[in-house]
């Protein structure tokens, strides 16, 4: 091996020594299986590379994206044509990611091409990914691109992350410009480069569409206007055991939504908070689904990992009550949950009580005993839980995502008719 291969291995065994212990190896597996390899490799590989390849599998930060190839102009007899700005997935069922196809899907019903281009790196054939799309959209008339110089001139492009809008920034061929915004993304981040470039994302000047009215108000905070949809439910998929909302005496089964690598769904909150409420609810069936865990809980609990979305509605209608925190944007959960008929207990803040509040949700502080009091009041309440199920599905029933999605679709046209 020669003395530089040998000086770069070291320097790299040094950057991801504090990136092997539990946390990396549970929740960032991808990582962790590649320093693994790393560590166990012949003496003839190429260290640099892989300092490379790790480097560009960690990159966040981003700089202004150049478009110099000049793109194919659309006739003027032709439909109209939105362009998706999206990440990578792996797995279409995802909440962000299934939200904008649908939307997507829904806009190419008023006879719109909808394109959905993979700005960063991705193994999917245009064709599987479409493919992949027509699964969890059965019309799905969504055409799908991940060659950048396969872009065309468009009537509206979208950006769906702050990434992306570095990309739709500097995209010259787009007649209006939009930001589809799921969430307050500089909040992923520590105080840093990240949340500093996320946070310039929307001072880019586009037209916003946000996910809530929260979101609505820190978009326009940053100077630019937007229009906002409430979630909704789908109502063939999430809807109460029994048609009349009427619970049953007792709460035998909690639910709660764990997902340990999204640090902004509050795991270790909820671990600690199930932990306090078998010890003094033995006889309490815990169901935990959201993402696989590598460790098993120190309490009894059934552990149903990634579900799909009529396995979870089929899931919520057997719980008596469900937790789930959001320490950004409110997540489809307690949505659900209360079109389920099944009571949500929630975190306090401005970024869940756009929708949870008083009267629909119990709204805990950020802390165990917080929590622990929050499951107390409703496990000894048959009048509690049945007020919030009756109040949460009335709320529910107030929106569709088909009306939401239509009302999006006419902000978007009478924005490109300016």
């Amino acid at each position: 091996m020669s003395k530089n291969n040998r000086s770069l291995k070291n320097k790299i065994k040094i950057k991801l020594k504090p990136l092997r212990p539990f946390y990396i190896k549970h929740f960032r597996p991808k990582l962790y299986k590649k320093s693994k390899k790393l560590y166990k490799t012949d003496t003839n590989i190429d260290y640099k590379t892989i300092e490379q390849k790790l480097v560009i599998c960690e990159k966040d930060h981003i700089d202004y994206i150049n478009f110099n190839k000049e793109l194919s102009v659309s006739s003027p007899n032709s439909k109209k044509t939105f362009i998706w700005f999206v990440p990578n997935w792996s797995n279409v069922w995802g909440g962000g990611h299934y939200t904008l196809f649908r939307f997507a899907n829904h806009f190419s019903k008023h006879d719109v091409e909808n394109i959905i281009f993979i700005y960063n790196h991705t193994k999917k054939t245009n064709i599987e990914a479409e493919d992949e799309l027509k699964v969890a959209l059965k019309d799905s008339n969504l055409k799908v691109i991940t060659n950048i110089d396969d872009l065309k001139e468009c009537d509206a492009a979208f950006a769906t992350t702050w990434q992306s809008a570095y990309y739709v920034r500097n995209f010259a061929n787009a007649k209006k410009k939009f930001y589809f915004m799921q969430d307050y993304e500089s909040q992923f981040y520590a105080y840093g480069t990240q949340s500093m470039q996320a946070n310039n994302s929307y001072t880019f000047g586009f037209i916003g569409v946000t996910g809530g009215t929260w979101l609505k108000e820190i978009y326009e905070s940053y100077g630019g206007k937007a229009q906002n949809y409430i979630f909704s439910s789908d109502k063939n998929i999430f809807y109460p055991l029994n048609e009349d909302g009427k619970i049953k005496n007792k709460i035998s089964k909690l639910f709660f939504y764990g997902r340990p690598s999204t640090e902004r769904r509050c795991y270790e909150l909820g671990m600690s908070s199930l932990e306090a409420i078998s010890n003094k609810y033995p006889e309490l069936e815990i169901a935990i689904a959201g993402l696989d865990l590598k460790e098993k809980p120190k309490f009894k609990a059934t552990l149903l990992g990634n579900l799909s979305l009529k396995e979870t509605g089929d899931l919520y209608r057997t719980c008596d009550a469900g937790i789930a925190f959001s320490a950004t944007n409110l997540s489809y959960l307690p949505v659900e949950l209360m079109a389920s008929g099944c009571p949500v207990i929630t975190n306090k803040g401005p970024q869940t009580e756009w929708y949870c509040n008083k009267n629909n949700s119990i709204i805990v502080d950020p802390v165990t005993s917080s929590v622990l009091d929050g499951f107390d009041r409703l496990y000894n309440s048959y009048d509690l839980r049945q007020n919030l199920v009756k109040e949460g599905l009335i709320k529910s029933k107030q929106t569709s995502w088909e009306n939401e999605m239509e009302k999006i679709y006419k902000y978007i046209e009478e924005n490109l008719k300016t």
